[in-house]
């Protein structure tokens, strides 16, 4: 058996000298709010609470903690009550 070469294509006759690729439209982005309304997820819009990272003494943090835990109030609580406290001995 020989081997057989190949005959190469002439695409001179095709005309395709002036072939451009159609441009499709750009999607259009939708809006948060038409995704929420769509998905009935809502968007993180601010809810008013914030978050308040602090760094201390271990020995501080965990008697903080511990205190929060026995007296089962939630870390903003606490706070809210110690400040309250704070305020009422006539220190700003």
């Amino acid at each position: 058996m020989g081997k057989q070469t190949r005959q190469e294509l002439d695409i001179g006759d095709l005309g395709l000298d002036d072939f451009k690729p159609r441009k499709l439209p750009s999607p259009k982005k939708p809006t948060q709010e038409a995704v929420a309304e769509v998905t009935s997820f809502p968007s993180r819009e601010s809810s008013g609470d914030d978050q308040l990272n602090i760094k201390g003494p271990k020995v501080i943090l965990d008697r903080f903690r511990s205190l929060r835990k026995s007296e089962r109030y939630k870390y903003a609580d606490l706070l809210e009550f110690m400040m309250n406290a704070f305020e009422e001995q006539g220190r700003e």
